[in-house]
This record gives structure tokens, C-alpha cells and sequence, in this order.
């Protein structure tokens, strides 16, 4: 009965399942447009800088010197493991905090020993050169441009980097082969990028700090860093980089929360839509229903019948909604370019200069959940009143 008589007045319907396809479909846009948005964030500074997760020695998070950083042998062992894990894009790094000095000037520096081969490989970083090349042979260095206009250094000039040694403060000159901007202050302000045998030469330490891994974009950050972390056993830590970060981590938390007050916007116009929609059908069909209810039918079977349509214009929407709106979303999958002039905006957070959607089943489920609380909320009201009519005063009406 109650799809029968939504289809008597098929106008009507329809634009009670358009208003409920509307906010599914926004729904749905939204939390796959913030999610991406998130995502591309964390994608950016992991791309550009830290790669997807970290395998550090135990205990360097504390003192995060060269010496409490990963030995040859617990490196080797590091890099033989990734190996039997089928994990091929890494770079070990050693990085020290030390002085970077020109003939104009001096400053404090991050020393980053990268591997010229293998570091390409898990970051965008060395090849972000806008000057000059990138790092090919000992005695090179790159550093960025924003430093070098600081300390008034030209290309193929000579630098000196001052880090703790073994026992003592070390020295050594460097040829400043190329420039690189990354769009991340933090980069930009202080860091220099030498050869690892360079850093090893310069800290006496012959191993590493870290070694930085690059995985998938499918593929689950923290899910391998604890997989890591169980095979490599003592005296390793593998950290994701949302691990490494949690300040990012929260915002993406509050970034998610943020949007409840959307959704409940959007849930709140597709309610009153339906709601008001219901209630003219009500009124309209105010004849009909006392003739139902004077031949018999009870006060809480119309009632229900008024919601049953409800439901069923609600869930048509949804259903409509839903599928226009993952199909939006995987129209976005393949990134949607927002280009580059903004990127500095975001500091130290490194916005991305291209956006990706995300795309997980619960925004179906959440879309689900509020539109068809909608729309029985919504119908509650003419329901209620549908109940409460008198047959002979309904017949009546015209």
C-alpha cells in the first residue's frame, strides 16, 4: 500500500527522493573530499621528506646523537631483513645537528648523510633541485636555496660543515653543487644534504640513524611498522609516519570531527525537505485517509503506512545518493591538480599541490545511518498526525 501510494503522486516522490539523494550524495563527497585532503597531506611530507616509516635503534627517539644510532651490523641486519620482507625502496641516512659556514656568514644546520642512489627512491627531496644538480660524488653538497641566499653562497663555492665528532668537534669543506626548495620552512631554513660517507667522515660514526622506507599508497603505514617491528626483534624500533608525527595524526582526528557539524547540517535539510514534503502529502491526502480509516483500518497502521513511505523514499535516495556519490569519488581517485602557489600556506604542514579523495565504506554506512534517521524522524510528526484524524471530518474535506 504504501509504495502505491507514494506512486499516485509520482512528482511528489520524486522530489522527496531528489532531496535525499542530494544530502547522501554530500555526505559522501564531503567525507571522502576531507579524508583525501588528510591523506594528501601526510602523502606530501611523506613523499618530499620522511618516507612512510622509520627503522631507528632503540632508544635514539631520547638522544637522537649519531652514536645512539644504528652500528654496521645492526644496519646490515636492518637492510637484509626489508629484504626477506619483499621491501626494495629504502635509504639508510645519518643525520647531526652542526654549522653550516660560508665566507659571509655561519648558522645552524641539520647535516643529512642520504645515499645519492638510493634516497631518490623513498623521497622527492634530492631531486628537487632548482639550481645547480644534485649530490654525484664525495666532497658535494646540496642545500637549500632559501640558505644559501641567507649566507650569501653561489654555486660551486665552497662550504664548511662543523659537526661533533667521535671525541672532538670536526670540520670539513664541501663545493655547493646545487640548490633545492621543498615548500616546508623546516627544510628550506636549515637543512644540507651531503653523501653518507661524507656524514660518516664528518660524525666518526660509521653506521646510521635511520633508515627510511617508502611503501604503496594502499598499503598500511602502521600495520608494516608493527610487522617490522615484531621480525626485527630487539634493539629496533619501526615507526610509521603518523607514529613519528603525532601532531599530524591529531589533526587528523580533529580534521574528521570537524565534519560531523557538516553532515548534521546536511541531515537537518534533508530532514525538514522530507519532513515538509510528508506532512503536504498528509494534508492532501487528508480525504483518503479518513476513508481508510473509516472502513477499518486502525490509527497505527496509517500511522505506519506514512512512515513506511517515508523509509522507502528515504532509502531510495539514499541508494541514488550513494552510488552518484562513489562514483564521484573514484572519479577523484586519480588526483585533481590544485597547483603549487599555495603550497608555502601551509608551513611546516606541506600542503599538497594535488588532491586525492578517499574512498572507505563506512561513509556509506555514516550516509546510511543519518539519512534514514532522517527520514524517520522526519515523518514522525505527519504520521502522528495522520493517526489522529476523524473519519467523518476527514471524509469532509475537499
Amino acid at each position: 500500500m504504501a509504495w502505491r501510494g507514494l506512486w499516485r503522486h509520482p512528482r511528489r516522490t520524486i522530489l522527496m527522493i531528489t532531496m535525499v539523494a542530494f544530502a547522501s550524495l554530500m555526505i559522501i563527497i564531503a567525507l571522502g573530499t576531507v579524508d583525501g585532503f588528510m591523506a594528501s597531506m601526510a602523502d606530501s611530507q611523506i613523499a618530499i621528506d620522511q618516507g612512510s616509516l622509520k627503522i631507528r635503534a632503540t632508544g635514539y627517539d631520547v638522544d637522537p646523537t649519531p652514536q645512539h644510532g644504528l652500528t654496521p651490523e645492526a644496519l646490515g641486519g636492518a637492510e637484509t631483513t626489508l629484504a626477506a620482507e619483499g621491501i626494495s625502496n629504502y635509504a639508510p641516512r645519518l643525520s647531526a645537528y652542526g654549522m653550516v659556514k660560508s665566507a659571509y656568514g655561519a648558522g645552524s644546520a641539520e647535516i643529512r648523510g642520504i645515499d645519492p642512489a638510493r634516497e631518490p627512491r623513498v623521497t622527492t627531496l634530492p631531486t628537487m633541485v632548482v639550481d645547480g644538480r644534485g649530490i654525484e660524488a664525495p666532497g658535494e653538497m646540496l642545500m637549500s636555496r632559501k640558505m644559501a641566499e641567507t649566507l650569501d653562497v653561489r654555486l660551486g663555492e665552497r662550504v664548511v660543515l662543523l659537526a661533533q665528532g667521535e671525541s672532538s668537534p670536526e670540520s670539513i669543506a664541501f663545493r655547493a653543487v646545487g640548490f633545492f626548495a621543498s615548500g616546508m620552512p623546516t627544510l628550506d631554513k636549515s637543512l644540507v644534504l651531503v653523501s653518507i660517507d661524507d656524514a660518516r667522515r664528518l660524525t666518526g660514526w660509521s653506521g646510521a640513524t635511520e633508515i627510511a622506507v617508502a611503501l604503496p599508497r594502499t598499503q598500511d603505514g602502521d600495520a608494516t611498522a608493527l610487522q617490522l617491528a615484531a621480525v626485527l626483534g630487539e634493539g629496533y624500533e619501526a615507526k610509521s609516519f603518523l607514529a613519528l608525527n603525532p601532531i599530524l595524526a591529531e589533526m587528523l582526528k580533529i580534521g574528521r570531527g570537524e565534519m560531523m557539524p557538516m553532515i548534521f547540517i546536511l541531515a537537518l535539510l534533508a530532514g525538514f525537505g522530507v519532513a515538509n514534503t510528508v506532512l503536504f502529502s498528509v494534508l492532501e491526502r487528508t480525504r483518503e485517509f479518513g476513508v481508510m480509516i473509516a472502513v477499518g483500518m486502525a490509527p497505527r497502521r496509517l500511522a505506519r503506512l506514512v512512515q513506511v513511505e517515508s523509509l522507502i523514499t528515504s532509502a531510495l535516495g539514499f541508494v541514488i545518493g550513494g552510488v552518484l556519490g562513489y562514483v564521484a569519488l573514484f572519479a577523484m581517485r586519480g588526483g585533481i591538480s590544485i597547483g603549487s602557489d599555495w603550497a608555502s600556506m601551509g608551513g611546516d604542514m606541506a600542503l599538497p599541490t594535488v588532491l586525492y579523495a578517499g574512498m572507505a565504506a563506512w561513509y556509506w554506512l555514516a550516509s546510511f545511518s543519518v539519512v534514514i534517521v532522517t527520514g524517520l524522524l522526519a515523518a514522525w510528526y505527519p504520521a502522528r498526525r495522520a493517526a489522529r484524524l476523524q473519519p467523518v471530518a476527514a471524509i469532509r474535506e475537499t
